[in-house]
């Protein structure tokens, strides 16, 4: 049976990949629900420069996939792209579908393997994912399909910072144009739950602040001033700290700042690099942006996504929303 992951314990989500015997076989042998071979391959790093990129891009295995918004955004791509990079559309290629009454869920196995199949990323590639610049969203974009991946069981995967930008500023880079039709891979989901936070997670830790709650959002989301189209009340989850995913990118919006930036926006925020984490915003997209952030750049332990987040928290009349008060 096909399931969401934005309710429910862990324990539902840990049938997706087998029961009893076969499901402490597989523990034994491998954390997280990882087969044994995805979980002996070493965790590639988050991020990469474009200079790696040009010095690895003809390495057999790569796949290097440009993060578009929607298919509409393709001539952007076609004008000028790495070579050999392939074209996705965040939204029109359903990284993300509307399921369960909720606007945006990750897909199931079966759906979300045939996506990533279908940019050619087999369990075998070594991924690099580009945000494309075409629109200020890119970047979060590209770290929904980064958790995605990671998620899935997909740990050779990096992120050029700086994106189409950083690659098409430098002359010595070289450029294609035209389309890339990806060579359709066949990938096999091993699916990772100590990435997500559900909402019966959150709800719990309202009573035990085992974790901290940080709202991705912009402030005027978290402090109760706007209320998007896909959450039922304004305001935010009580006790989250607001750390807005724009303040943790570079000016430009097309790469993600330091160590040192990350902490400094945190600090400002409240949020401890020491205590473990909750991510939100309204569908679990910039949330991806700060649990990159938290878990990736800044180290911050045990960082997991409630990909949920404010659109399925307040469909839930019984749960507590309340206006934050935004330190930006």
């Amino acid at each position: 049976m096909q399931q969401s992951i934005h309710s429910g314990s862990v324990s539902a989500f840990r049938r997706r990949i087998g029961q009893g015997v076969a499901l402490a076989a597989m523990l034994a042998l491998a954390p997280f629900g990882l087969s044994a071979a995805q979980a002996a391959a070493p965790v590639a790093p988050a991020l990469v420069t474009p200079a790696w990129v040009a010095a690895h891009l003809h390495t057999p295995g790569l796949v290097v996939v440009e993060v578009y918004d929607f298919d509409k955004q393709k001539p952007a791509y076609e004008k000028e792209h790495i070579p050999g990079a392939v074209f996705t559309g965040f939204l029109s290629d359903h990284w993300r579908i509307p399921m369960n009454g909720l606007p945006f869920v990750l897909p199931p196995e079966a759906t979300i393997a045939k996506v990533i199949g279908g940019v050619g990323i087999s369990n075998d590639s070594r991924v690099i994912l580009v945000p494309g610049g075409a629109v200020k969203g890119d970047f979060p974009a590209t770290t929904r399909i980064y958790w995605t991946l990671r998620i899935e069981g997909m740990n050779n995967v990096s992120i050029m910072n700086g994106g189409d930008h950083a690659w098409l500023a430098n002359p010595k880079d070289p450029v294609a144009t035209g389309d890339v039709t990806p060579a359709v891979a066949s990938f096999t989901p091993h699916f990772d739950s100590a990435l997500l936070a559900t909402r019966s997670m959150v709800q719990a830790d309202l009573n035990t602040h085992r974790f901290q709650l940080v709202d991705a959002r912009p402030a005027k989301q978290y402090d109760g001033k706007i209320r998007p189209g896909v959450d039922k009340k304004a305001g935010t989850i009580p006790g989250a700290l607001n750390l807005p995913f724009s303040v943790v990118l570079t000016a430009d919006h097309e790469g993600i700042m330091d160590r040192a930036g990350v902490e400094a926006a945190m600090k400002k925020a409240g949020i401890s690099a020491d205590k473990p984490a909750y991510t939100f915003c309204n569908t679990g997209h910039l949330a991806s942006l700060d649990w990159f952030a938290l878990r990736e750049i800044a180290r911050v332990p045990d960082v997991k996504l409630y990909s949920g987040s404010m659109s399925e928290w307040t469909r839930d009349a019984s749960l507590p929303v309340v206006d934050g008060k935004s330190a930006f």
